[in-house]
């Protein structure tokens, strides 16, 4: 029973795997069942006059869905795929211009493939893309949120008599979150500081 002694990285790897279709499952389920809802809905809400006028059944089903479809598991679920794709590849680029640092230093041992400073950069190198690619896809979720009930519905009434909605408009756009700037900016800093220290060794 050797190899269940401890967690491994591909046990950690199964886990987040198992964790990522859990949510998937879940935003399957949901998907699933939101179109009978939101039929179900129209016809109880149609019954005792609950309805904006001016909204179409299919406008109002439309409005549902966008207002309670399981986007929450459906995004984590990407997250977790993303992250567990994309982590192989960056790990071998992480690997690859390491080696190359090495190489460039005169084969430095400070710099020697396995030893301190080439694992600090691995490991801070794949905890910045996981976070990396946890912004995007939360960025992504937020920004396509709905809005409450009521600017749904002038949107969707809007875009049965126009044939067009508002179009968003994003301020303060940085394109890249500021902690990951701040991040990769110390990054360079302490690269710089073990390039000054132990380089000439």
């Amino acid at each position: 029973m050797k190899n269940f002694e401890g967690i491994s990285f591909l046990w950690a790897v199964a886990i987040l795997a198992l964790i990522g279709l859990l949510y998937s499952v879940r935003a399957y389920i949901g998907f699933r069942d939101i179109e009978r809802d939101a039929q179900e809905d129209y016809g109880y809400k149609q019954e005792r006059g609950m309805l904006d006028g001016r909204l179409s059944r299919e406008g109002y089903i439309r409005i549902f869905k966008r207002l309670h479809s399981p986007r929450r598991p459906a995004y984590i679920a990407t997250a977790i795929f993303a992250i567990l794709i994309f982590t192989w590849p960056i790990m071998g680029a992480l690997s690859f211009l390491l080696e190359q640092l090495y190489q460039l230093s005169g084969q430095n041992r400070v710099f020697e493939p396995g030893f301190l400073v080439w694992q600090f950069c691995i490991f801070f190198g794949i905890i910045l893309s996981w976070a990396a690619i946890s912004y995007v896809v939360a960025r992504r979720y937020h920004i396509r949120a709905p809005g409450t009930l009521k600017y749904e519905t002038e949107q969707q009434v809007e875009e049965e008599r126009t044939g067009k909605r508002e179009e968003l408009v994003i301020e303060n756009d940085w394109g890249i979150p500021p902690l990951l700037a701040i991040t990769g900016f110390a990054a360079i800093i302490i690269f710089v500081i073990f390039w000054k220290l132990f380089v000439s060794i």
